[in-house]
């Protein structure tokens, strides 16, 4: 990791030829994927940022965690400030949180051993907070708070603004760090028996 907090290019590294680019903390990231002012984009090491993935560290800091994965088509956008418009909010993403495709996300901070699902809008400064599950097609509109081991789920609501809510076991911490470490080493493979 460099002293400005981004993950330097390997030259010639893993991914070169094949679609994604490995750094030096062991991070995929796809050759289509942008990452708008990436001297404000730091990830922590192991995670893949897919197809399409857009970060906008133009507006301001991004940080990513371990064992991260950000599908295809999903957008990064740290959101205005509440009270001054010309400033933006931080975004922070925990270690071993998955964000599926096609989503946008606009929130101050989602946590560790967090499954974000496709389709899903994360408004501004949502916060989620670690060990949560928030399934497909899910709209959380501004400053929603998300406590922790809950899943959050369209499915079966009365009106589309709003969504179920359900408490998930203490046992999630321990599945989500083991899922996110398997889709990890099962990419990594991928990748070398593409060389």
């Amino acid at each position: 990791m460099s002293q400005d907090g981004s993950s330097p290019i390997v030259e010639g590294g893993t991914g070169s030829g094949n679609g994604y680019i490995k750094t030096t903390t062991h991070n995929f990231v796809s050759r289509k994927a942008i990452i708008d002012g990436p001297k404000q984009v730091e990830i922590r090491g192991r995670s893949i940022l897919q197809d399409g993935v857009h970060i906008r560290g133009d507006l301001a800091m991004i940080r990513i965690g371990r064992y991260c994965e950000i599908d295809i088509h999903t957008i990064l956008e740290p959101p205005m400030h509440p009270f001054d418009p010309s400033k933006r909010i931080p975004i922070i993403i925990g270690s071993h949180t998955h964000i599926g495709s096609n989503s946008t996300i606009a929130a101050a901070a989602i946590g560790s051993m967090v499954w974000i699902g496709k389709n899903v809008t994360l408004g501004p400064r949502v916060i989620v907070k670690d060990n949560c599950i928030i399934e497909d097609g899910v709209h959380l509109g501004a400053d929603t708070v998300i406590p922790p081991f809950t899943r959050i789920s369209s499915k079966g609501a009365v009106q589309d603004s709003h969504f179920l809510q359900t408490e998930l076991p203490p046992s999630m911490a321990i599945h989500m760090q083991e899922l996110s470490l398997d889709r990890f080493q099962v990419f990594k493979r991928g990748q070398r028996d593409l060389q």
